[in-house]
């Protein structure tokens, strides 16, 4: 028995699902300008901060900094940068 080609039932492709990729960036903090004021502590969205035993931030968690720059917006002393990190570039080699 013969089976047409057209007649021949194709498989259904399902699309991949996108991964969501998650904005990231480095943070540094410069302790010589830093005053120990605990905005970028308290308001980080990420908790990327800690505080030391000086009372200065300290970046306890990079991984998690998703480069909104919160913290470098609002640092009364212009002692933090955040630099974002674009097309899924890994920051934390």
């Amino acid at each position: 028995m013969l089976v047409k080609e057209d007649t021949v039932p194709q498989q259904a492709t399902v699309a991949e699902p996108k991964l969501k990729t998650r904005k990231r960036g480095r943070v540094r903090v410069f302790r010589n300008w830093c005053k120990g004021c605990g905005l970028c502590i308290a308001f980080c969205p990420r908790q990327v901060f800690t505080i030391d035993e000086d009372q200065h931030p300290v970046v306890a968690h990079p991984e998690r900094c998703t480069g909104c720059e919160w913290c470098e917006i609002h640092c009364p002393d212009f002692a933090i940068v955040v630099q974002p990190f674009e097309d899924g570039s890994e920051a934390f080699k």
